[in-house]
């Protein structure tokens, strides 16, 4: 099924949100350093042009688990890039971002978002993706159903009234109606 363009700038946006944001958090977390703005706005505009390439179609958890590790790892660089220059300010940390940097406990946090994040987004991805083929089966269903000719409606004359039959009085005159239990036989004697 073709992703048109606005669906698919939707999913790029959402994939990379998810990337920066768990990126931005993890790593001035571990860090203790913010992340300057312009790195942020660079790395979501990064993320955004590499998942449009990838969104044109679904994609499986490993393909959504590759391109989060690369995403948060390509990010790191550019935020610990742009902490390093930071430092270089009047207003220096005093090394912290250098020393954070590079230490296990920021891998093993890219690694554990990047796992948490493919795992949420795979979920969504076969959620909209079953849910726009349950859409799309849905229209083609109904599309038999406009395409039939409207029948046209039949126009039937009423019939004509007749009087009301009446059942004739004869038969009914030499009728005898008897009411009530069967009167005992007598017995015959002979």
């Amino acid at each position: 099924m073709p992703v048109r363009p606005p669906v698919r700038l939707l999913r790029a946006s959402v994939f990379a949100a998810v990337c920066v944001a768990l990126t931005l958090t993890g790593h001035g977390t571990a860090s203790g350093i913010g992340v300057p703005a312009v790195a942020a706005a660079a790395g979501w505009a990064g993320a955004l042009a590499v998942a449009w390439v990838l969104s044109g179609h679904e994609r499986s958890l490993s393909t959504i688990l590759g391109g989060l590790l690369g995403g948060q790892f390509g990010l790191h660089a550019l935020f610990s890039a742009a902490q390093a220059e930071q430092e270089f300010h009047p207003a220096a940390h005093g090394g912290q971002a250098a020393e954070a940097a590079t230490g296990p406990g920021m891998t093993s946090a890219h690694l554990a978002a990047a796992v948490v994040a493919a795992w949420w987004l795979r979920r969504g991805e076969r959620l909209a993706w079953s849910l726009a083929r349950q859409l799309g089966a849905f229209a083609l269903a109904g599309i038999p159903v406009l395409l039939e000719p409207v029948p046209t409606p039949i126009r039937r004359t009423p019939p004509l009234a007749q009087a009301p039959v009446r059942p004739r009085g004869t038969q009914i005159r030499h009728s005898v109606g008897l009411r009530g239990p069967p009167s005992r036989s007598v017995p015959v004697t002979i």
